[in-house]
């Protein structure tokens, strides 16, 4: 099952997609979102954000500090900093 991310940089909008998964770095851990999860508002510490499109392709990232907001199958990542990382 699929939802929608958004991630906001100050510049622009990075990534507005259908994904069926991600994995933030949260203050207290690394946090996981799927599908029908629970409403969420929580900071992020700079770090990896993994990313696995709806295709299946999986991406990574590094951001900055910033938030995450997760309602109604909606995922608004907002970040001072995104850069992508090459595959492995």
């Amino acid at each position: 099952m699929n939802f929608h991310l958004t991630v906001i940089t100050p510049q622009r909008v990075v990534l507005n997609t259908e994904v069926t998964a991600i994995v933030v770095p949260g203050e207290d851990g690394h946090i996981g979102v799927l599908a029908n999860h629970a409403p969420l508002i929580t900071t992020l510490t700079p770090g990896r954000l993994a990313v696995t499109l709806a295709s299946g392709e999986r991406q990574t990232f590094q951001i900055g500090s910033g938030f995450l907001d997760v309602l109604s199958n909606e995922a608004t990542l907002l970040t001072q900093t995104l850069q992508s990382n090459p595959p492995a």
